[in-house]
């Protein structure tokens, strides 16, 4: 009588359980009052799919399930007629159909047939027996009761050396090697992996030299691959779908087993075919067994190889951006400037081993320092290349052009024509003449410095919002405005990037501007010694980091602060203990 056996369930391979099909109705589904093949699983619908019979023909439908009905991995929208050994999946659960008359290995049905644009390297094999290849326990169990000693221990030899093996390549090879030695009767193997959705052959190997490209069955090693059974023809020879095709012929071949490669996941990782040429020398199904065995073994030791080469290519990125790291921290200043009457803080701190922000301190020829801040577009690696050039054009044009203005603009226009790639670099240049106490602002789009003013214990913007220009990289020939002002004794420039601002505390809320402006603006009660850039500039880290109470950075921090010493200022005495 016709049948569906279960061959997967989703807690694994199922014990091959029978389901009679009476010619009547047959609803699938979970719920028990409505259907007659009942699936007590959450994913299944209540009447998910119906198989009917007419005129000796048995049918599918899905009944418009919520996760579909698929016959040979393909979904079905209309009734679809069953043949022998097509595969019905329901969710995640496999079943095959079986007919009355099969009471042996029957023909593949016609979709594993060989059809018209079949590539070239590739055949099909008609007749097969399965078993399940993904961790059946029984049937490795029953099997290695009955195996010869010369099994087992080839099974213990396999293990052994493929445990000694971590590199991809060479377990491969080390694979095909064993298996020559297994099977005595093989002449040749192919591994394939999947890579990209693809089966790629990774190992080609005849026993004996030829000049010949061998090759595999594509539709069984796919086959094997996306259903995880192991499959046995004993003459590929007498099989009709293949007809006279040229490479049956000329290579003459006879048996082949096929089987898929299982992870530690229970997903399939690739394929391996092994076929013999000697029409006296056939597979047999303990054979089967024994291949099923290795291919479970192979695919875990290729995902510890897989494993491996990850954990390789990520020491190898962790040593590059490390070194990376130390080359951006190289380009940072090593100290401040040292200047009678003023003083310097920065800090700065990526959101990864490395970033995009900058800043630099650099002396022009006429005795005035370039105070610059910049936030380079994005995170990590290409940021940092960009930041690379960035403080070696900088610098550049600084001390060609007298003129700041004048300077960020001609660094525009070489960033552009250099290519940056759609992205752009917010800037802040402030020249400070320290005998005048006169200051000179380009802002190129970042965040207004904060001025903290000690005389009318105020806090304010440093630049009117009408001069400030595009970030660099927008728009060539951009003209840039630059201000003027005078710095009194104890008043302090703070620079800083969107990183401070836009921390988030463990309820994601953002740091703010307005916790920056409490920060840093003067209170009536401070004293001397509040109005230094080292307080101003400490005090503003201290409390980015309490607010994010060790969430962790979401962008990159850089901060600078500067300013002129109050009259008289005698730095803190030191306390010795």
């Amino acid at each position: 009588m016709p049948k569906l056996v279960l061959l997967k369930a989703p807690d694994g391979p199922a014990p091959h359980r029978h389901i009679l099909l009476t010619g009547e109705p047959q609803t699938i589904g979970r719920d028990a009052d409505r259907c007659q093949i009942v699936i007590p699983h959450a994913s299944v619908s209540r009447e998910h799919a119906r198989i009917t019979q007419e005129n000796g023909v048995f049918y599918i439908e899905d009944l418009k399930s919520r996760n579909h009905t698929f016959v040979n991995s393909r979904q079905i929208t209309e009734r679809t007629p069953l043949q022998p050994d097509d595969r019905i999946r329901i969710c995640d659960y496999l079943f095959v159909f079986q007919a009355d008359t099969q009471d042996r290995p029957s023909p593949l049905p016609d979709y594993m047939r060989k059809v018209k644009g079949t590539e070239a390297g590739e055949e099909a094999v008609q007749e097969i027996s399965t078993i399940e290849a993904s961790g059946n326990q029984d049937s490795v169990r029953d099997f290695l009761q009955v195996a010869p000693s010369e099994r087992l221990r080839a099974l213990l030899d396999i293990s052994r050396s493929l445990s000694l093996t971590l590199e991809l390549e060479p377990l491969l090879t080390q694979i095909a090697d064993v298996l020559f030695q297994v099977f005595r009767q093989a002449d040749r193997c192919f591994i394939l992996l999947k890579e990209d959705n693809h089966l790629i052959p990774k190992v080609v190997k005849s026993r004996r030299p030829t000049d010949e490209t061998p090759r595999y069955s594509r539709t069984v090693v796919r086959r094997a691959f996306e259903t995880g059974q192991s499959f046995l023809t004993e003459d590929a020879s007498l099989d009709t779908s293949l007809g006279s095709a040229a490479s049956i012929a000329e290579l003459r071949i006879r048996s082949a087993m096929c089987v898929p490669m299982i992870g530690m996941d229970g997903q399939p990782l690739g394929a391996i075919q092994v076929d013999t040429l000697d029409r006296g020398r056939k597979f047999t199904q303990d054979d089967l067994h024994l291949l099923t065995i290795v291919g479970n073994l192979a695919g875990v030791a290729v995902q510890k190889a897989h494993l491996y080469e990850q954990n390789l290519q990520r020491q190898r990125e962790e040593r590059e951006i490390e070194l990376a790291r130390k080359v951006q921290l190289g380009l940072l200043p090593h100290k401040p400037p040292s200047i009678p009457g003023y003083d310097f803080y920065s800090y700065y701190s990526p959101a990864r081993m490395i970033g995009g922000d900058y800043y630099d301190f650099i002396p022009l020829s006429d005795g005035r320092w370039a105070i610059v801040l910049g936030d380079v577009a994005g995170k990590g690696v290409p940021a940092a290349l960009l930041v690379a050039k960035l403080s070696s054009e900088v610098r550049y044009h600084l001390l060609t052009h007298t003129d700041v203005a004048q300077a960020v603009a001609k660094l525009n226009n070489h960033l552009i024509q250099a290519g940056l790639q759609d992205r752009f670099i917010t800037m802040v240049v402030i020249v400070l003449d320290p005998n005048t106490h006169q200051l000179t602002l380009v802002n190129a789009g970042h965040l207004s410095p904060k001025w903290s003013q000690a005389s009318r214990r105020d806090l304010c913007d440093l630049g009117q919002p009408e001069n400030q220009g595009l970030p660099l990289g927008v728009l060539p020939d951009f003209l840039y405005v630059a201000e003027t002002y005078h710095l009194d004794a104890g008043d302090t420039i703070t620079l800083f990037t969107d990183g401070v601002t836009d921390a988030l505390d463990r309820e994601g809320e953002f740091f703010g501007m307005g916790r920056v402006d409490y920060v840093l603006r003067p209170d009536v009660d401070d004293g001397p010694q509040t109005f230094t850039a080292q307080f101003r500039g400490r005090q503003l880290v201290d409390a980015v980091q309490t607010h994010s109470a060790g969430r962790p950075q979401n962008d990159d921090i850089a901060i600078v602060c500067f300013g002129r010493l109050p009259d008289h200022y005698e730095p803190p005495s030191a306390s010795y203990i």
